[in-house]
């Protein structure tokens, strides 16, 4: 019964991701904002991926959320912004390295120490931070200025500086993630 809603629950989210997705593609091509259209085709194919390999992966309805959530976030392009006097790239990157976190923790549901999953938890956020910070300075080197984790824009000031600090709240998120699953009790399929 658990697996059943848990499917359910999994189901209505990617249906509803995918919707708010394409509604926010239609919405950039409509306002010329044609270099956000990659960020939302990224995150339409990870959500695909998510989708066909959940059960291989032994995901639940909670890492579904936190991943569609966190590619909601990045697709606001707030990174202009300083909600509560904190930028909001720093909450985008909590965010990350936590869902990172958990979606890590469900695919090696194995039993491991505490201080196994603990490190094994931070380094897989900050190793996929790590790759993303590379796939932006990439993407900055051979497109240019803009908008979009693509593109060298709003949010990346500082260089050395924004890279350090990307990494250190994918970490403080990852962290944050694996203290949470030393107090979980394990759950009932």
């Amino acid at each position: 019964m658990i697996k059943l809603k848990d499917k359910k629950i999994k189901d209505v989210l990617t249906i509803s991701g995918v919707i708010i997705f394409i509604f926010l593609g239609v919405r950039y091509i409509l306002a010329s904002r044609r270099d956000l259209i990659f960020d939302v085709i990224s995150s339409l194919i990870i959500i695909w991926l998510f989708y066909k390999f959940y059960n291989k992966l032994h995901q639940d309805w909670k890492s579904c959320f936190l991943l569609i959530f966190a590619l909601f976030l990045h697709a606001l392009f707030l990174y202009g912004t300083s909600p509560l006097g904190i930028k909001f790239e720093h909450y985008m990157h909590f965010i990350g390295g936590f869902t990172i976190a958990i979606i890590t923790d469900r695919a090696f549901n194995e039993k491991l120490g505490k201080a196994k999953r603990f490190i094994l938890l931070l380094i897989f956020a900050l190793g996929i931070g790590v790759i993303g910070e590379i796939i932006e300075w990439g993407s900055y080197k051979a497109l240019g200025i803009g908008e979009g984790f693509f593109k060298y824009g709003a949010g990346d000031e500082g260089q050395w500086d924004n890279s350090i600090f990307d990494l250190l709240f994918n970490s403080l998120g990852a962290s944050i993630m694996a203290i949470s699953t030393l107090f979980r009790k394990k759950d009932k399929q």
